[in-house]
């Protein structure tokens, strides 16, 4: 147990606040009548304080007593243990063995003995056991992979002894991750508390992937990691608890260099096998697959050519390769073939993977398979499962569950259809619906193996939803108890700045989902795309250790872990306080986000509490403040530019009839142009701290050179600024100047509808957000349209568009109907498919025009009048209509018989194109915002901007 000082008068009530300028200091309480009975709470806590002081101990020296004759592994174990200790400290280590006549230094005040070894093969940890009548070390007691860290106290001429002991290779590994853990390293000394641990994991695979993310090496501009840099990497993951290692990243040198250090320290090997995938860009055309989105680096199994393609290079491969302990074959997330022959394509993947799997069993027999069944349909489920209970299938280990594979969640990505037939109750739901109902009917021989994703911050498996999801190919969207996953959106605001693969720790959300997903998996080789998600991945080995440590005990561990026991407190704070940084909050938007210094301050006065042995090589806590720093910066850019915003709509409301539009116009350019003076300050701050992190470790933040944005659509304010002035009439300019002082049209009554997620647009009876099937892509949409345009809905293939509903209008008063259209810029691989332009628009069935063009990546207004004699008894249906030659053609086209087996069940070609349209984001109608405006009574002229 430890106290600080400051926690003892925070647990009490108590806080530090300054007397005076002098820097002194005194007892504040936030309640008189509290007083007394806090002082009598503060004197216990400084005597449980001296007592637990009592216990710990303290060491200059530590003598590692080994067994007689320890392995290569054992000794590269200790030769780690050691290096991590001399990193911080000046603490002297002397090494001997069992059975050697002891040093003289040990019997020295402030040494400590470390019986250090394999419980089984050392008789110095066996006699200790012995003695002191701990039960030896098993695959029982405690486990598989366990340890004993046992302290035995100083008795007169008698040092201070520890047990750091293993059951196994790994369990040795896991214990000095537990000693380094337990351990206060000062430049001195060493300090630690009177351990007394013996553990072992709860879960048989737990797994991840290093390296650096393509987004730290081309945006944040780092350097490359050295091979030190990538082997500490992977052994900060291993003494928390990992083992087991993707190693299918880099070149085959690269990867054999790998998987030598991995296995030098006996940690197990991963790597994936995507059946189809190709790399030669030149292969023949009728070998393409439909895979879902369209890419071409895969080929259709079911061409013959292309399926004995298939096995000659897993034969190739696998004749020549190291012998992996798992191999995952890999089934979509980029990958699968949708063509009418592979249907379902979870048949075809499956009768595939056993082929390789005799490939691969017959160079090792001893590689565990496992698929996964990522963005796989119902149909594909039900053709494996049918295949695997029909008799024993001895070449799979496990269902591997990844990113899309959850036939419960909408996640990004787009698994084609979900199983409705699980969401009469909730339950544990919706994450645990699947893997439950999977365990349930796969055959008992098999497990289900995790590839969770905890790698992204938005639009990803567990990640934010940027929009709220779409139909799936059978019309299905989540059932309403489960929109919370889906509520949880990124700061808009954050999310301009900060790439996917971005800085950031989720300790409560995660937790979450880590306890409704595990209990039905042997365990989880976690995706990870860089070291951006450093306490995600750390987090996830401790719960695969330890799944009941709860989120403030995980955080707090790694917060003693990284930072020192002084800074933990503050650092803990920080990090449960990013979470909720990062998520976009309706009643508390960025700019009233008080969380943001909050987090920012905790993190810098973390810092100070850091020792210097602990701070020279921080560059986590480096990393940790820039986040503050850059998030700070961030809120201070919308900050000055809602106050531009807003002065120069009261300047429009003070005086409209003299505007000097060069003037508002310039407000505009200056404000994106420059920063305030503490912006520069946090900007030189992020980037001195940036510059550090990147020496240090080759990390840093990629925000670093992307901070400057249009957060509010500023430009459009230009824009229309510009058109007022150009205006034809004073009514005209008066309109326009309207829409920047009154945007959603309160003064004349309009009914307003903001479409896109999380927005109020209580007139739409038909369509949903539009997720753009993709990740947000800057280019897409122009920064200077209004958040509010930037969002839509849409439908896609649908035969009814976009609709809103009004009903109750006044009798006999006509309306004027405006629209914001705006149609994305898709990334070039997605173009091509994109044909869609146009759009028309009906009034109650009545055309008021036809084929639109939206215009592409910036919004504009389109007008129209809707007479009295439109309005049926009160009720106005507005229906945008998807361009009719959109998917004409002949969706009942089948293949030949001669190209399909005659059970086959086939799909039309036009389908499978429609799905991969789809998938990326095509739409039928798109709608930003409408308003429904009643005209004077007296006509009016009040034409448009087209």
């Amino acid at each position: 147990m430890f106290f600080s000082c400051n926690t003892l008068l925070h647990l009490t009530g108590m806080f530090l606040t300054p007397e005076d300028n002098t820097g002194n200091y005194r007892i504040a309480v936030d309640d008189r009548f509290a007083y007394c009975k806090r002082v009598v709470l503060l004197g216990l806590m400084v005597m449980l304080t001296s007592l637990t002081s009592a216990y710990a101990t303290h060491f200059k020296k530590v003598v590692v007593i080994t067994s007689g004759s320890p392995s290569a592994i054992e000794s590269n174990i200790l030769e780690l243990l050691c290096e991590r200790v001399k990193e911080k400290s000046r603490v002297r280590i002397f090494i001997r063995h069992t059975g050697d006549e002891p040093l003289l230094i040990e019997k020295d005040p402030g040494t400590l003995q470390l019986f250090w070894g394999i419980a089984a093969g050392h008789a110095g940890i066996k006699a200790l056991c012995f003695q002191n009548r701990i039960p030896p070390l098993t695959e029982q007691n405690p486990g598989p992979e366990g340890f004993l860290l046992k302290y035995f106290p100083e008795r007169k001429e008698t040092p201070g002894k520890m047990i750091v002991a293993g059951v196994d290779n790994r369990g040795l590994l896991y214990a000095v991750g537990a000693f380094l853990r337990e351990s206060r390293l000062h430049a001195e000394k060493l300090e630690m508390d009177q351990p007394d641990i013996r553990s072992a994991p709860a879960f048989e695979v737990r797994g991840t992937q290093y390296g650096q993310s393509h987004v730290a090496l081309e945006k944040a501009k780092v350097r490359r990691w050295t091979k030190k840099d990538k082997e500490r990497a992977i052994l900060d993951l291993a003494l928390a608890g990992a083992n087991t290692f993707f190693v299918d990243r880099g070149t085959k040198e690269e990867e054999s260099e790998d998987i030598r250090f991995l296995k030098s320290y006996d940690l197990m090997i991963c790597s994936t096998f995507l059946p189809n995938a190709i790399a030669d860009k030149d292969y023949p055309r009728e070998w393409r697959a439909f895979e879902s989105i369209g890419r071409e680096s895969y080929i259709c199994p079911s061409v013959p050519e292309a399926r004995a393609y298939i096995l000659k290079e897993c034969e190739r491969h696998f004749s020549n390769s190291p012998a992996y302990d798992f191999i995952q074959l890999k089934g979509g997330d980029g990958g699968g073939c949708e063509c009418d022959r592979c249907y379902p394509y979870g048949k075809t993947f499956i009768h595939l993977c056993e082929e390789i799997a005799g490939i691969i069993h017959r160079y090792h027999p001893r590689t565990r398979l496992y698929f996964t069944n990522q963005k796989f349909d119902n149909e594909s489920d039900v053709a494996i499962l049918d295949y695997l209970n029909e008799k024993p299938r001895e070449w799979l280990w496990a269902w591997g569950y990844g990113p899309g594979s959850d036939a419960t969640t909408w996640q990004p990505g787009h698994r084609q259809n979900h199983r409705m037939d699980l969401f009469r109750y909730p339950g544990f739901g919706p994450y645990g619906l699947y893997p439950k109902e999977l365990l349930h009917q796969l055959p008992g021989r098999h497990k289900i193996l995790y590839f969770n994703e905890i790698t992204h911050w938005k639009y990803s498996q567990h990640g934010y939803i940027q929009m709220y999801p779409r139909a799936d190919k059978d019309g299905n969207q989540p059932p309403a108890w489960s929109h919370e996953i889906y509520e949880r959106r990124p700061d808009q605001t954050l999310t301009m700045v900060y790439d996917r693969l971005s800085f950031f720790a989720w300790p409560k959300y995660y937790h979450r989902v880590f306890n409704d997903l595990m209990p039905y998996g042997a365990g989880d080789i976690t995706h990870s795309s860089g070291n951006h998600d450093h306490f995600n991945q750390w987090m996830w080995q401790r719960l695969l250790w330890n799944p009941r440590m709860s989120v403030a005990g995980v955080v707090n561990e790694y917060s003693t872990n990284w930072f020192g026991r002084e800074a933990a407190p503050l650092m803990t704070k920080a990090i449960l306080q990013l979470e909720s940084n990062m998520e976009e909050l309706e009643n508390e938007p960025l700019q009233d986000k008080k969380g943001i210094n909050t987090y920012y301050t905790s993190v810098q006065q973390a810092g100070r509490l850091i020792p210097a042995n602990l701070m020279k090589d921080n560059w986590l806590w480096r990393m940790y403040m820039q986040k503050g720093a850059l998030d700070a910066y961030i809120r201070l850019d919308l900050i000055q530019q809602l106050a531009t915003k807003h002065s120069i709509e009261q300047r429009i409301i003070a005086n409209r009839k003299n505007i000097k539009w060069n003037d508002l116009t310039g407000l505009i350019d200056h404000v994106l142009k420059n920063e305030t003076p503490e912006m520069i300050r946090l900007r030189k701050e992020a980037s001195r701290l940036g510059e550090e992190s990147n020496d240090i470790f080759g990390t840093r933040s990629e925000a670093i050179f992307n901070l400057r944005h249009d957060y509010i659509g500023l430009g459009w304010l230009k824009r229309q600024l510009e058109r007022a002035e150009r205006a034809n009439s004073e009514t005209q300019r008066g309109e326009l100047l309207d829409m920047i002082t009154d945007y959603e049209g309160r003064k004349v009554h309009a009914l307003y509808d903001n479409l896109g997620t999380g927005n109020a647009a209580p007139h739409v009876v038909a369509g949903y957000p539009y997720d753009h099937g993709q990740p947000y892509v800057s280019t897409m949409l122009s920064e200077e349209n209004r958040p509010s345009q930037r969002s839509m809905h849409f439908t896609q293939d649908e035969d009814q568009g976009v609709t809103l509903l009004y009903t109750d209008l006044a009798p006999g008063r006509d309306y004027t109907l405006r629209l914001t259209l705006v149609r994305p810029t898709f990334q070039e691989r997605y173009a091509d498919r994109m044909k869609q332009k146009t759009e028309s628009v009906y009034a109650n069935n009545k055309l008021l025009a036809e084929n639109i063009e939206l215009p592409e990546n910036r919004s504009d207004f389109f007008t129209f009048e809707i007479p009295s004699s439109c309005i049926k008894e009160g009720v106005l249906e507005i229906r945008l209509m998807k361009d009719a030659t959109l998917f004409a053609g002949d969706k009942s086209a089948k293949l030949s018989e001669a190209d399909q087996p005659a059970d086959h069940m086939l799909r039309t070609p036009v389908s499978v194109e429609t799905e991969q349209w789809r998938n990326t984001g095509g739409w039928g109608t798109l709608l930003s915002e409408a308003w429904l405006i009643p005209r004077q009574q007296e006509k009016q002229s009040s034409k448009g901007d087209h």
